[in-house]
Formats: structure tokens, sequence, C-alpha cells
């Protein structure tokens, strides 16, 4: 199955959709966990919010450090290095992107959020950011599963891939 040729477009609960890149999907596959001595991965999400529509775009992410903690079945991002490179995409951007959320990887073939992960969101949506929206990505072997969260209700909703008409699921 060929993770990549699929459209990666979500829908929100208030109907706003976010849209992945396949460049940012081709990364985060990048360090899927399908070999048994894969470690586990992660990263930012760095997109932008469309005025027009304030639809979502997920355009880039970042891939693990050397200060990262990683090992088979955790992954523990350290600002170093990330924040550096959401630095230089912001300066690139002419300072028109943000801070969307976080991915990283799981061994399992359908990933399911652990304990340590849904601390780690909850978390987060108690932080102040430019936006009062995250996602949460989980990399399986064979799916990827996006999570919603929103700083005002700090619920966390797993969003579900938009059909497209004449779609076979």
């Amino acid at each position: 199955m060929n993770l990549i040729t699929n459209e990666f477009v979500y829908v929100l609960p208030n109907n706003k959709t976010l849209f992945i890149r396949p460049e940012a999907i081709e990364k985060m596959l990048k360090y899927r966990q399908d070999k048994s001595f894969s470690l586990e991965a992660g990263g930012i999400l760095i997109g932008r919010i469309l005025l027009e529509n304030e639809h979502y775009i997920i355009d880039d992410v970042s891939e693990p450090m050397s200060t990262d903690k990683r090992s088979r079945f955790r992954f523990s991002r350290k600002p170093v290095g990330h924040q550096e490179y959401f630095n230089s995409i912001w300066e690139r951007e002419n300072r028109c992107c943000f801070y969307l959320g976080e991915w990283h990887t799981h061994p399992e073939f359908v990933p399911i959020p652990s304990y340590v992960d849904r601390m780690d969101w909850d978390r987060l949506l108690r932080l102040n950011f430019e936006n009062d929206t995250l996602f949460f990505i989980i990399v399986g072997i064979k799916k990827i599963k996006v999570w919603y969260g929103n700083l005002d209700n700090k619920k966390i909703i797993e969003l579900k891939r938009r059909n497209f008409v004449g779609e076979k699921r």
C-alpha cells in the first residue's frame, strides 16, 4: 500500500479542513517503524492557516534531532534543533507559518495513542500558542492517524479522512 498516493485531507468538527502536503507525509514515512529495530521518531508540524476560509495546511515537519530521546516504544522531543528548524522556516516564509502540533511514530499497524501521548497532548493544549488548534499525528506501519485538539475546550478528537466522490475505501 502506497500511503503517499492517498489524499491527506481531514475534516474538523467545525467543518474546516486540514490538508497535509505530500512532502510532509513523505518525511514522516521515512521513519515508519516497519523493522524490528526501528526506533520511534517525531517532530513538530509547521504550516499555515488560510485567511480566506481558516482551513489548515501542514507544509512541513521537523525530523528527529540528535538531542531527542528515542527507543523502540518511546520518543521524547527536545526543543533543541526543532525550534531552530522552525525559525529557519519562519524566516524563509516571511513569518507566514505556525507551529501546528506534533507527530511521532508507533511500531503498530494502526496506531493508537498511549496514555503518555494523551497526557502530553493535554499538556500542550494548556500552553499558549498563536492559534487555538493543534494537531497530533501518529505514523503507524500501515496507517497514519490524526487527532485534533482545541485550546478552548481542551478536547482531543480523532479526525477522519475526507471521502472524495467515487472513492473506494
